[in-house]
């Protein structure tokens, strides 16, 4: 049940965590998903074989962490 609840929200968190970026990058939407999708290339060959959304976590995680802002 719980494996089918996680696929099932999958969808609205990656949405969730894209806009959540957008917003903490601060530049227009076209030069955020630059940004963002510049930061996804870079940790899929850091960090092959994981999940989109882990790589979504990992990117706003270190923004948030870099500009020294709390969760």
């Amino acid at each position: 049940m719980f494996n089918l609840f996680s696929t099932l929200t999958r969808p609205f968190k990656i949405r969730r965590l894209k806009k959540e970026y957008n917003m903490l990058y601060g530049s227009s939407g076209t030069a955020a998903e630059q940004s963002l999708r510049r930061q996804m290339v870079y940790l899929q060959k850091k960090h092959p074989g994981r999940s989109e959304e882990w790589y979504l976590e990992k990117v706003v995680y270190d923004l948030k962490r870099d500009r020294g802002l709390r969760r």
